[in-house]
């Protein structure tokens, strides 16, 4: 019986000693924290510039392009309206006409849209690039473990974060590095 019990108590010491180490050996919780991309860009000043370069753009092209609209509207109501009264032949002739001229158009705003895309690169992305490096130096300088975006919370974001502490979020210190790297 003396055998039985020092057998339980030496099970118990072996668990106790094991699990003791166990816990030490365990790596530390890791730190998480939250940040908003679009909160970053939309208080950062480089982004601000950026996206005031681009939207003057925009505005350019869309002066641009509203006397081509105006163009093909009124051509548009014009065959529409008189188009009964035409010949067979005025009538082909002038919705050949409007197709070339719609087709110059959608060619025009694709070759825009493909000249803001390369603005867009040419000015965003090392804004972008500066902004995965602060990131990544803060995440490390602080220790944590897991940096999520946290573009809103609850489950219209579908973005995997369904809840976050208003504490975890380190988008102010990210931006404000990010502007002091992009000053110099």
């Amino acid at each position: 019986m003396k055998m039985k019990f020092l057998g339980g108590v030496l099970c118990v010491c072996v668990a106790l000693s094991v699990s003791s180490v166990l816990a030490f050996a365990a790596p530390e919780r890791g730190k998480i924290a939250t940040i908003s991309i679009q909160q970053i860009l939309g208080k950062s000043k480089a982004a601000l510039d950026a996206q005031k370069i681009l939207q003057a753009e925009v505005d350019k092209f869309q002066a641009k392009f509203k006397a081509d609209e105006d163009a093909l509207t009124s051509m548009k109501n014009e065959i529409e309206k008189k188009g009964s009264a035409w010949s067979d032949e005025v009538r082909a002739e002038k919705e050949r006409e409007y197709q070339k001229r719609l087709r110059d158009y959608g060619m025009k705003t694709e070759d825009a849209k493909q000249e803001m895309q390369q603005l867009e690169k040419r000015h965003m992305e090392p804004i972008l690039k500066q902004l995965h490096d602060v990131i990544a130096e803060i995440g490390k300088k602080n220790g944590y473990s897991l940096i999520l975006e946290n573009t809103m919370k609850g489950l219209r974001n579908r973005t995997g974060l369904l809840y976050a502490d208003d504490t975890l979020d380190i988008s102010d210190q990210v931006q404000k590095e990010l502007d002091s790297r992009l000053k110099k």
